[in-house]
């Protein structure tokens, strides 16, 4: 069909779950499915490998033959995460080469208000430590205030182990063996426990004085 401009209309059918998948992946590109197509019908005709989408950045496409029940477990499993079959490919290949885990966009959301919460439990243990250094500066410790920060310090823990939970978690998904997941650098667990030790030495050799007019409480 003759349009404007000296265009012409092409139209084709396809299966409707094709369809589909090509709209939401073109919904993602600049133009949208419309653009999408014309670039598609251009590079075939010149020969010239696909352009990125916008966002893309220069990464260049793969393509990936499937049997039918291939296809239906992809678009599946990628149903299930909130993405896309590419994507859930792209994610599968990056976690197992270059061992880094991939969140879609609920977990992302999860992992920013967990952080968030360990910013503020963090902002917490600095205002009780200020607080506990002004108290023994002045004289004025009242008894049983330690235990605030030893309250504080549990949370601290308990929200790490949430972190590493969902990091393990997440490599757990993607099916990464436990010997190829990311380890720290070496040396750097040991620094870590020589670091706390000679802190540990540190806070046990601080002379404890406790004001007298706290001692009569204590009893």
């Amino acid at each position: 069909m003759a349009g404007r401009n000296g265009q012409e209309l092409l139209s084709t059918w396809v299966p409707a779950d094709v369809a589909q998948a090509f709209k939401r992946q073109a919904r993602d590109t600049e133009g949208g499915t419309s653009a999408a197509l014309r670039r598609i019908i251009t590079e075939a005709v010149e020969g010239k490998p696909p352009a990125a989408p916008r966002g893309a950045g220069a990464g260049l496409q793969i393509g990936v033959r499937l049997k039918p029940a291939e296809r239906v477990a992809l678009s599946q499993a990628a149903r299930e995460r909130g993405s896309t079959p590419a994507n859930w490919l792209r994610s599968l290949a990056i976690v197992h080469l270059a061992r880094k885990p991939q969140w879609n966009a609920a977990e992302v959301e999860a992992l920013r208000d967990l952080f968030g919460g360990l910013r503020q439990i963090g902002n917490n243990v600095n205002q009780i430590a200020k607080a506990m250094n002004v108290a023994v500066q002045s004289g004025v410790f009242p008894p049983h205030q330690h235990i605030a920060t030893v309250e504080a310090a549990e949370i601290v823990r308990g929200e790490m182990r949430r972190v590493v939970a969902i990091m393990t978690g997440n490599f757990d998904y993607w099916g990464l063996p436990l010997d190829e997941r990311p380890t720290p650098s070496p040396g750097a667990i040991e620094a870590e426990d020589a670091r706390a030790r000679v802190a540990e030495v540190k806070r046990r050799s601080r002379p404890r004085k406790r004001p007298a007019r706290f001692k009569e409480e204590d009893a």
